[in-house]
């Protein structure tokens, strides 16, 4: 890009680079990701858990039927991870309740992965510390739909 920019400089000596301010953003947010490792595993791994599973879906729905299933966050997308921040920390408890429901039934590595995680009191602190205190920053809840 730097050389495509000193190219262009020739042609338009008046020509000022500026850099995008959402994408600074975005390194901010994967900054977070990265200072945060519990809380990345864990959405990692319920992200695996509700992958291809059809019959764990189902019994999700059943078992909360107030809340959207699980957001997938996509790291390349701005922001979704930390969507899927906002909507743990609001949702945890159901879906710790939830998780534990699969681990009686199931030997999945993933669940049992993230029933381990789930049960680091440093989770719980991470999420709350993550999610903003004023009333009108939570999930997006029409990207989980």
């Amino acid at each position: 890009m730097k050389k495509a920019a000193d190219a262009l400089k020739l042609l338009f000596p008046n020509m000022l680079h500026l850099t995008c301010l959402v994408h600074g953003l975005h390194r901010i947010a994967e900054h977070i990701r990265c200072l945060f490792p519990d809380v990345d595993r864990l959405i990692f791994n319920v992200k695996k858990v509700f992958l291809k599973a059809p019959s764990r879906v189902q019994l999700f729905k059943e078992m909360a039927t107030e809340i959207p299933l699980t957001p997938q966050p996509v790291l390349t997308r701005w922001g979704t991870w930390l969507s899927a921040v906002f909507y743990y920390a609001v949702n945890f408890t159901k879906i710790q309740e939830i998780i534990s429901c699969f681990e009686e039934e199931e030997e999945s590595a993933a669940v049992k992965i993230v029933h381990e995680i789930m049960q680091k009191e440093s989770l719980r602190c991470d999420l709350s510390f993550l999610v903003p205190k004023n009333p009108g920053s939570t999930y997006n809840k029409k990207h989980f739909k």
